[in-house]
């Protein structure tokens, strides 16, 4: 049974009820702010902000940052993404004021390879790392940088850093790959474990374990203080590149090879659920999970991955799902986002971004790695070169 609660949301001169459901098997969810790829550390794309009315939503602000834009990290006051430079490579790292859309600092170039970087959020600070694995920790206040640390052994990142818990979480690759955790009050590397890749791959982090996977179902967990081998599952094949797994109802979600949910604790498989090689990644409400693939969303049981809806829209979904308050967004790449109710599937609010919504390519270094956020009173949409809020 769901335990639902109520609450009131004053808005200007708006009441408005959100509707906030705690289904059965819910782990806490974030609340107020998205901190990393797909909102928090487990990367189960799920957000409770009340401040984020129940929708229809209205347009805050648009921006146009001038090259492919990242997801957002959401917090403090702030948005922050990534843009590729139009001109050459690396990208450049935006601070935007949340209530204005205006810039809350200068923009800082992240310099790197190629033109792909990413960001993480924790301990009142923001961290930028760019390809060549160079991570920095910015005050998000004023853009001021506290510490930049080159990571060592590899060159070629590509796994977005994930904080918790005081630890910058980061994978690495170029021979073979290497697992990090960084201080993240001074940049001193903790410790690290080598893995047979690094590519592609954001640390889905709990309190009991640091998950990463790669391709043919290679997946890993680690001790989160001690980086100790907690359990290794692997098939007979090899491959590069990888996929970021999420954690939601005890189990390690995968989607190569025809997607794959393992046990968290000991790495055993618990189930298959029939995910393409460019599936994105599931968002969950509890035991409510939502998978996008192939152009279509649908609901499905955690557990008996019996499905209760599907949502076609235009037939080209294309981002991984976001849960606020119970709402599913997703958004297409003719530029439409939608808002569901999570429970029925019925669409209750949709609006054009103005530009197409392109999905994570998680193997493609001529962008930083697209995504939906939320938080502050806002759901955030990148969208080509634009990034788009929308709240009450």
């Amino acid at each position: 049974m769901n335990l639902r609660r109520t609450i009131t949301v004053l808005s200007g001169a708006a009441l408005s009820l959100v509707m906030l459901v705690t289904p059965v098997g819910a782990q806490p969810t974030q609340t107020g702010a998205s901190t990393t790829y797909q909102i928090n550390a487990r990367h189960d794309g799920s957000l409770v902000d009340t401040a984020v009315g129940a929708p229809p939503l209205s347009r805050k602000w648009s921006r146009d940052l001038g090259g492919s834009v990242s997801y957002p990290i959401v917090a403090g006051g702030r948005v922050f993404a990534t843009a590729a430079s139009p001109d050459g490579y690396g990208t450049t790292l935006y601070a935007i004021d949340a209530a204005t859309g205006e810039d809350a600092w200068k923009p800082v170039g992240l310099g790197g390879t190629y033109w792909w970087s990413a960001l993480t959020y924790g301990g009142g600070r923001l961290y930028a790392q760019n390809y060549d694995g160079v991570l920095t920790a910015f005050n998000p206040v004023t853009g001021k940088k506290i510490w930049t640390v080159a990571l060592p052994d590899q060159y070629s990142f590509t796994s977005p850093p994930t904080f918790a818990g005081g630890v910058v979480y980061t994978g690495g690759a170029g021979s073979g790959g290497t697992l990090y955790a960084v201080n993240a009050a001074d940049g001193a590397v903790l410790w690290t474990q080598p893995v047979e890749n690094g590519d592609n791959s954001s640390p889905a982090v709990t309190a009991n374990g640091v998950y990463v996977s790669y391709a043919c179902e290679l997946t890993y967990a680690f001790d989160p203080k001690s980086g100790a081998p907690v359990w290794h599952h692997r098939t007979g094949c090899s491959g590069g590149g990888g996929r970021t797994p999420v954690v939601a109802d005890g189990g390690v979600w995968i989607r190569d090879d025809g997607g794959i949910a393992l046990d968290a604790a000991d790495g055993k498989v618990r189930s298959t659920y029939g995910a393409t090689g460019r599936a994105p990644a599931p968002a969950f409400d509890g035991r409510q999970g939502y998978f996008v693939d192939d152009g279509v969303l649908q609901e499905r049981h955690s557990r008996t991955l019996a499905t209760r809806w599907r949502f076609e829209g235009d037939g080209l979904i294309t981002t991984a799902p976001i849960v606020v308050n119970g709402y599913v967004y997703v958004g297409s790449q003719s530029g439409r986002l939608w808002a569901l109710n999570g429970a029925t599937g019925q669409s209750v609010w949709s609006t054009d971004v103005g530009a197409p919504i392109n999905g994570p390519d998680e193997q493609n270094v001529s962008q930083p790695l697209t995504g939906l956020g939320a938080g502050g009173g806002l759901v955030v949409v990148p969208a080509g070169d634009l990034l788009v809020a929308y709240g009450q």
